[in-house]
């Protein structure tokens, strides 16, 4: 055979054996390879030492982290912000319509583990240290390296794709401080090209026992400019309420619109009805922007009427269909063209006992 021949022969035979080393995996691999691997995947250390923050957004969330892993993720809509979840400095608080708490627990953990890795650009920069290998795993056709670590009572699993090292799949188990089983799984797309680094643009999380939730990444900004407070404040934006017995005065949040009728979310809660006095079954007049119209109030869900009633047309302030803070005027199988054309976000509204 020609020594070109040959050497052709050999290149093809090596480009194989590559291609099939990637393809189904490298048991030999120690943690600090699949590391490495996994940072170069990224762009490698020194280009993603480049990044000092990231922002996108998610559905009606925007999330922005620093380099550091601190991380602010801000919900709501327009000029709305309904919560604020920040962490920093070894801790997690939340503000959810103005109350804010500390989150502890499994929880604590995923708000954590998910700063580091928005923080490192989706690649396990910012857990070197932290990790142990647990070996080469088959999923159906793919293989991937499992790397995991222990963080306040949980086992937190990073799955590796063997074929390129880009992160597949981020795993959180243990139990929750009541003693339930606690498992949340996340799927990441493959990753994509997003200005000159390389990401994820959509992922699959699910929570053993719930629906599961589709995250779409929009708005992506790298080192976008912060105010110097930016991790310092956990603000929410909602309005302001007033009570007085037999009237509030408040805010719209967000509506909805369609050809079954109209849903308004108020950022009125338990505590304004409580120091409004208002009673099961009150007449109410509701105003918003010089209209009018008058509403059946229900303090609690149970007391609404079923579809069969509700369908022959109905106005009425009442809890959400499926809970929340806040509560819901409704307008059912009733004209609402004059109302909705005078809503919008943080518009002033009021209500009066009748």
């Amino acid at each position: 055979m020609p020594r070109t021949s040959r050497r052709a022969v050999s290149a093809g035979i090596l480009v194989l054996t590559t291609l099939s080393s990637l393809a189904f995996g490298q048991a030999d691999l120690t943690l600090k390879d699949v590391l490495k691997r996994n940072i170069l995947a990224s762009g490698g250390a020194e280009k993603l030492a480049q990044v000092t923050g990231l922002s996108f957004r998610t559905g009606g969330t925007r999330t922005v982290v620093s380099a550091a892993g601190e991380l602010k993720a801000v919900s709501g809509r327009g000029p709305v912000m309904t919560e604020a979840i920040l962490v920093r400095d070894g801790k997690v608080r939340r503000n959810s319509f103005g109350t804010v708490t500390e989150v502890t627990g499994p929880q604590q953990v995923i708000h954590e583990t998910l700063a580091g890795l928005y923080a490192g650009v989706f690649s396990l920069l910012k857990f070197e240290g932290r990790l142990e290998l647990a070996g080469l795993k088959t999923y159906g056709p793919e293989k991937l390296y499992d790397l995991t670590m222990t963080s306040g009572g949980l086992k937190v699993d990073f799955f590796v794709r063997a074929e390129d090292f880009f992160l597949k799949r981020l795993l959180f188990q243990g139990r929750t401080p009541e003693g339930d089983a606690y498992e949340v799984n996340t799927d990441f797309a493959p990753f994509e090209d997003e200005q000159g680094y390389l990401m994820p643009l959509s992922w699959f999380s699910s929570q053993v026992g719930t629906r599961g939730n589709l995250a779409e990444v929009t708005e992506v900004e790298f080192n976008p400019p912060l105010d110097k407070d930016f991790f310092k404040s956990i603000e929410v934006n909602i309005g302001k309420t007033e009570a007085a017995p037999g009237e509030l005065k408040g805010n719209v949040l967000d509506f909805n619109a369609s050809r079954f009728g109209l849903m308004i979310t108020t950022n009125w809660t338990k505590k304004d009805f409580e120091r409004a006095a208002f009673r099961p079954l009150d007449k109410l007049v509701f105003h918003v922007e010089g209209l009018e119209a008058e509403l059946d109030y229900y303090s609690e869900s149970a007391e609404i009427p079923g579809p069969d009633v509700l369908s022959k047309g109905a106005r009425f302030l009442g809890p959400a269909p499926r809970g929340g803070a806040t509560y819901v005027i409704q307008f059912i199988a009733v004209d609402t063209a004059p109302l909705v054309a005078k809503l919008k976000p943080l518009a002033p509204i009021s209500v009066k006992k009748k």
